[in-house]
């Protein structure tokens, strides 16, 4: 090989690279700070679970067999990367293998590593047949037939065959021709070509064409894989695979919080965030340098299209057309981001980039996030959004201003007088926390807007009180005390409104020296369980279906006919609170 040439290849190729990657890592790091570094062991854990194991991709019923493709194809990647090491260093000495630890002829791992990439190689090829079968015939909705995810399936079948057709070569060359090339022997482990069966048994068909043929593709092979692998590690940072050179990096700096990402704080009383239009997001150098990261870790792969209530309700969202609407503003600006830490402002981020009937369709159930592979966190960025349209715009749905309307003025979301709050239980004689004290009771129960006020659930409020009844539960209930935890207000960007009734209803909670919640509503669960403890409200919340269970197995409620039927309901709901613990109702 020629060390000058391979030099001026390597200087070329990889200071473009160097360039492209500083402007992209210069734009991360002119974004909003956050901390990911916490909890290192962890991280580690979740990097090979789900990053490295795949987990995502071949752990669930849904499409298995595609997520068990891709898996083969990483695999096979991984391991054919270090094979790039050493045929890279290979253009500037002869058998460079020799010198890596553990790599070389001395060691059966180094005849193990090239029995291993030779069959990855093969295998990566098949399951690129069957990548571009299924894209071109069966192709599910939720995959984009465009020539970008066409041609990056021939640049990465490029690389293989160049390999295994210079190994091929290089060993007729050898055991016909006597060339002085450099393989491996061991007097133990014998000789290279019979630890390398793919390129071996190609080496057959090859043999048949002679010297001169065997020589040129030997060269060939050799700097034809050099020059695909090259172009393409180019290519790929501007393409939905740049996703090899990021999924990993953002599945280790992935959110820690059980299920999903806590919505961030924001302190309201920030003048300087105000006047400088930083509450929320507004523009795209607002978002977290790891939102900008899980741009350009998204794979388009559609997961979240299967999952999504909001798209297969024929709404106007899927988060894979948020994440390639914003990376492609991402890509127009990064340049302008790492220069100036703005964007040019010619598009507006909701209006010009995300539409605002998109942004407002999101029900923040966080399915796309459970199926996402590599661990992008979408809601957050949605809310993020929804906050600026709601204070720095008061731009939303009118539908949800009368909502506004009736928390600000009767604590509840229709607006139903304060005072009706504790009438579901007119009948039942349900104490008020006015009327006994945190020591006189087991545990609170937090009815919710929707037990109170609405007919449906209000049956559930009375059955759960009249089993906790039957049960000998000493609770109460907070009456007209109890305000809408905030959650609408939260979810729809109001975080104002959200921190005004969660400080109330914790001032209440903490005035009454409450430990032990137990509510019907998931969405009261999440606030009280996963929110109100950034405000002081540190309790013991469980679902109704939890206690009810756990009165069940502690046998304090007997098995009768109507006893009998709702416990049998709800370890279906015990399954999917203890799977998400925010939105159980939507599995």
């Amino acid at each position: 090989m020629n060390p000058w040439l391979m030099s001026a290849v390597m200087v070329v190729a990889w200071s473009v690279f160097a360039l492209q990657m500083m402007i992209k890592i210069g734009a991360l790091k002119k974004m909003a700070p956050e901390s990911r570094m916490d909890q290192i062991p962890r991280r580690i854990g979740l990097l090979f679970k789900i990053g490295i194991g795949q987990e995502k991709l071949v752990g669930r019923s849904r499409e298995r067999m595609p997520g068990i493709m891709h898996a083969l194809i990483f695999w096979g990647a991984m391991l054919i990367g270090i094979r790039e090491v050493t045929l890279m260093g290979e253009g500037f000495v002869h058998g460079f293998q020799e010198y890596l630890p553990l790599l070389g002829s001395n060691y059966l791992s180094g005849f193990l590593f090239i029995y291993l990439y030779n069959i990855a190689e093969l295998v990566v090829l098949l399951m690129i047949l069957v990548a571009l079968y299924r894209r071109f015939v069966p192709r599910p909705d939720r995959l984009d037939l465009n020539w970008e995810g066409v041609y990056v399936l021939i640049f990465i079948a490029g690389i293989m065959l160049t390999d295994l057709l210079f190994d091929a070569a290089r060993f007729n060359l050898i055991d016909e021709w006597q060339y002085s090339l450099h393989q491996f022997e061991h007097p133990v482990y014998g000789q290279e070509r019979s630890w390398a069966p793919v390129a071996s048994a190609l080496a057959g068909l090859l043999v048949g064409l002679g010297e001169t043929s065997n020589s040129f593709f030997y060269h060939f092979g050799f700097w034809g894989h050099i020059a695909t692998m090259l172009v393409f590690v180019n290519i790929l940072i501007n393409t939905k695979q740049f996703h090899e050179i990021t999924a990993l990096p953002n599945v280790f700096l992935g959110s820690l919080d059980y299920p999903h990402a806590r919505q961030k704080w924001i302190d309201l009383e920030d003048e300087k965030a105000w006047e400088e239009g930083k509450i929320g997001i507004n523009s795209l150098e607002q978002l977290t340098w790891k939102q900008g990261l899980d741009l350009y870790s998204c794979t388009e792969c559609g997961r979240c299209y299967d999952v999504c209530p909001t798209y297969v309700t024929g709404k106007p969202l899927t988060q894979k057309w948020v994440n390639q609407s914003l990376l492609r503003l991402l890509r127009e600006e990064e340049g302008n981001i790492y220069r100036t830490g703005t964007t040019s402002g010619e598009k507006s981020l909701v209006g010009d980039v995300i539409h605002p009937e998109t942004l407002w369709a999101c029900t923040t159930c966080r399915a796309c996030e459970d199926a996402c592979p590599v661990s992008i966190e979408h809601v957050p960025r949605i809310l993020g959004m929804r906050q600026g349209q709601t204070m720095m715009e008061e731009a939303y749905p009118p539908e949800i201003s009368s909502a506004y309307k009736g928390l600000e003025r009767n604590f509840n979301p229709w607006g139903v007088g304060f005072d009706q709050r504790a009438d579901w239980a007119a009948e039942l004689e349900i104490p008020l926390m006015s009327e006994t004290s945190a020591e006189d009771i087991d545990v609170l129960m937090w009815t919710g807007c929707a037990g109170s006020f609405d007919s449906r659930n209000q049956k559930v409020a009375r059955a759960t009180a009249e089993l906790m009844k039957k049960a000998g539960v000493r609770f109460a209930i907070l009456g007209s005390e109890e305000k809408c935890t905030g959650d609408l207000a939260r979810r729809s960007g109001n975080e104002m409104l959200f921190q005004m009734l969660a400080s109330e209803n914790v001032e209440t909670l903490n005035g009454y020296g409450v430990k032990k919640i137990v509510t019907q509503c998931p969405h009261c669960l999440n606030a009280l369980k996963n929110e109100y403890p950034d405000l002081g409200g540190n309790y013991e919340v469980l679902h109704h279906s939890q206690f009810l269970k756990k009165l069940r197995e502690e046998e304090k409620l007997p098995q009768g006919k109507t006893t009998g039927m709702l416990l049998i309901m709800t370890p279906v709901i015990w399954d999917v609170t203890t799977r998400n613990m925010i939105l159980p109702g939507k599995s």
